[in-house]
């Protein structure tokens, strides 16, 4: 397992109740800026939220794409996976259509540049809270037609699709996490696991030995972060400080063969959870050039 680090813009979540990311010192910085100060603090790897690309017009998107490749090869940095976080669990159709359409842009990136996989969070169901609005049959039903097309169209890409469960959506245990994976019935379908929603969401039901052990084959990412709180009421906060265990989350992915990246998600401080969206726009811990280095020392002792 190797360590990896992941770049964001200014504020990407809009509309994603259950977090409130802040602003970071690399936000208004260009692609190539951040991969080439990813590489200087020691990481193999970066992951990239796929706004930080959105942000270009056409014409510098374009040409970005054409110079990532050749600058990860030159900075010896492997490209871990690009984030696509635009999926919701709601019956309002052209929501789901046109956040269908930005998730085959983002498998069309992360093809272009070589990042073998595409993580998607699912927002809806539980918070925001669309059950309001559909039954459970229903939501699956939806969240199954979603993963299925878009595995189809990143196998066809060369692109695996890597969905995320977590505390506040549908696929907030592992028994619902794999109902959804064993209908889908895709080999191109895999999970990116994420210690936060790990510890507050599905930890209370299993242990994280148990927990990692049921996805023994499926997880091909993973998101570290540290957290404090129950389901419903919980905060991000700076590694060490909150429940994570480290070490055993280290064992347990061992024990099921995993050897892919493990990125630092470090998304500032926030308030998580049904209260709201905490300090969307607070600062946090958001010197990057600070917060990368001590989360790598902090990490590489378990990980690296």
């Amino acid at each position: 397992m190797e360590l990896s680090f992941e770049i964001w813009p200014n504020a990407p979540y809009e509309g994603m109740e259950i977090v409130g990311v802040p602003i970071n010192s690399w936000g208004d910085k260009s692609v190539e800026w951040c991969m080439e100060r990813t590489a200087h603090h020691g990481y193999k790897a970066v992951d990239f939220i796929f706004d930080k690309f959105l942000e270009l017009d056409e014409k510098e998107y374009a040409a970005t794409i054409e110079r990532v490749p050749d600058l990860a090869k030159k900075l010896k940095l492997k490209i871990a996976s690009i984030g696509a976080h635009f999926l919701t669990i709601t019956p309002k159709r052209w929501k789901v259509e046109g956040a269908m359409q930005m998730m085959k842009k983002s498998i069309d990136l992360a093809a272009a540049i070589g990042a073998p996989t595409v993580a998607t969070y699912i927002a809806g169901y539980y918070n925001p809270p669309t059950y309001i609005l559909m039954t459970p049959t229903e939501a699956k039903d939806l969240l199954v037609k979603m993963m299925k097309e878009l595995a189809d169209y990143g196998e066809d890409k060369g692109v695996t699709l890597s969905m995320e469960p977590h505390e506040g959506t549908i696929i907030n245990t592992p028994e619902v996490t794999l109902e959804i994976c064993e209908r889908v019935d895709s080999k191109n379908l895999f999970l990116t696991l994420d210690f936060g929603g790990i510890e507050v969401g599905m930890k209370a039901h299993k242990s994280v030995e148990e927990i990692i052990g049921q996805f023994e084959g499926l997880v091909n990412h993973v998101h570290a972060k540290d957290v404090t709180g129950t389901p419903g009421n919980w905060n991000m906060c700076w590694f060490g400080a909150g429940l994570v265990n480290f070490q055993r989350y280290a064992d347990a992915l061992r024990s099921i063969g995993f050897k892919g990246y493990i990125c630092v998600e470090w998304e500032g401080w926030f308030k998580g959870g049904l209260q709201g969206v905490g300090e969307t726009y607070g600062q946090g811990l958001a010197d990057f050039d600070r917060a990368a280095p001590e989360a790598r020392e902090f990490l590489s002792r378990y990980f690296d």
